[in-house]
């Protein structure tokens, strides 16, 4: 239902709006070095005909997502790993959900055929989509965000785990220890039982660990007599039949290359968030900014990714959700764009800025319909509100209520903070008293007068 030209092309617009959230990791070194790994995976994985781009994000973020041609690792996940074998069976994981069409069938199952058949034909035509071509924006866009929304949700159960045995058997393939994938897994588990920062949404977007654990280990005992017979459609294919002949030969020699793996991530700085905050209850608290947002009960939190995201929130059901943005610039400042929303001041400026003033600045870059804004007085002080029509991060219609405020600190700097709460367009208007409520829980820590 879509050609392989549509796909790679979906794969390229989304790859570049991650990269403009998360921004990359330059360091040469590294970067040579996930090549070559990535590629060793290419070579006996069943789609060599199409290029692979592995690109490392610069987030201390726990997590790796692929969308068609292009592998994502985060610097967190990196600096994490023990040795090479384990970065491979990541990346064949990565691969798999390539190699499996994952990102194609979930805009199959979420839109259907015919949006699908739609998208093959626009996403061919057109490169770079305009306000001209209202039908190619609108059609792309939606499979954009829809398929770029997976970084932070995942592909679900079923292709995570298909993604987990084509990781295995490529990396067995490749010559790589086969136990790496499930002493990586036991680290994540363990590691998210100490809560460790960052790990949070690793853990969230894939299966339950002991799932993907037993699946690794049924797959290793299918040498047993019987076994054979109850592999999946999948086990039986050509290329699993040779993993599982080369682990069935004592005399095979595997490698984890230990030494090389740590030798190389040494060159990888550790950059824990500046201002990364806690959550007590239902309150975040960030000393280092002086300020607190508390949001209404029936929601929860957790930390951001990066220091220019500070906590996001979501109702349970699901409908809603919000985050806190912040942003220190000084004069010129620079256009900083994360996700659907963007930061930005105004650039020689010789006056003082407004809330108003650094809401109209970036409102041009939200990719949002405005349906209106007014300046109003909350606990934090003066403060501009904007509405907008747009999408949320799976591509459905959602309303937003953005919250912009603009604090001067002197000497030509300010501190900047955008409050976005955003729900499904047919249930917004049940959501209005808690946004409400979450705009005038968001203050200082120490009291203005």
């Amino acid at each position: 239902m879509i050609s392989e030209k549509a796909e790679i092309e979906l794969g390229k617009q989304s790859r570049n709006q991650i990269v403009q959230e998360y921004g990359l990791y330059d360091n040469p070194l590294v970067q040579s070095y996930i090549n070559e790994v990535g590629q060793k995976i290419v070579e006996v994985c069943e789609r060599k005909n199409i290029s692979y781009e592995f690109v490392i994000l610069d987030t201390p973020l726990v997590n790796a997502f692929a969308v068609p041609g292009t592998v994502f690792l985060t610097r967190g996940i990196l600096e994490l790993m023990d040795d090479e074998a384990e970065l491979a069976t990541v990346i064949g994981h990565e691969i798999g959900h390539i190699t499996g069409f994952h990102a194609v069938k979930m805009i199959q199952k979420a839109f259907g055929y015919q949006f699908l058949s739609l998208l093959s034909t626009v996403a061919v035509a057109v490169y770079g989509p305009t306000a001209d071509d209202p039908r190619a924006y609108a059609v792309l866009n939606q499979a954009t965000n829809f398929v770029a929304s997976g970084f932070l949700s995942g592909y679900g159960r079923e292709f995570e785990l298909e993604a987990d045995r084509s990781g295995l058997r490529y990396s067995i393939l490749a010559g790589y220890e086969p136990d790496a994938m499930i002493s990586f897994f036991k680290r994540m588990k363990s590691l998210g039982e100490e809560e460790v920062s960052g790990i949070g949404l690793f853990l969230r977007t894939h299966p339950p660990t002991d799932i993907r654990i037993k699946q690794i280990k049924k797959i290793f005992a299918l040498s047993e007599e019987g076994a054979k017979k109850k592999l999946k459609k999948d086990l039986k294919t050509k290329g699993f039949r040779e993993a599982l002949k080369k682990l069935e030969v004592p005399s095979t020699q595997f490698y984890d290359h230990f030494e090389k793996y740590q030798e190389i991530i040494k060159s990888i700085p550790k950059a824990p968030l500046e201002n990364p905050g806690t959550i007590k209850d239902r309150v975040y608290l960030n000393p280092s900014l002086d300020i607190r947002l508390e949001i209404p009960k029936g929601w929860k939190s957790e930390l951001g990714f990066s220091d220019r995201s500070l906590v996001h929130f979501m109702h349970f059901e699901g409908k809603a959700q919000g985050e806190l943005q912040a942003l220190h610039f000084s004069r010129d400042p620079i256009l900083m764009k994360t996700g659907a929303e963007s930061f930005a001041g105004v650039t020689q400026s010789t006056q003082s800025l407004t809330s108003r003033d650094w809401a109209f600045s970036i409102e041009e870059k939200l990719r949002m319909e405005k349906r209106s804004g007014r300046e109003a007085v909350y606990p934090i002080g003066n403060a501009y509100v904007g509405t907008y029509r747009g999408r949320d991060r799976l591509g459905r219609p959602a309303f937003y209520r953005i919250l912009y405020v603009l604090k001067e600190e002197g000497q030509g700097s300010w501190q900047a903070f955008m409050l976005s709460c955003a729900a499904l367009e047919e249930s917004y208007i049940d959501y209005l008293v808690d946004f409400e409520k979450i705009m005038k829980g968001f203050n200082w820590i120490k009291q203005k007068n």
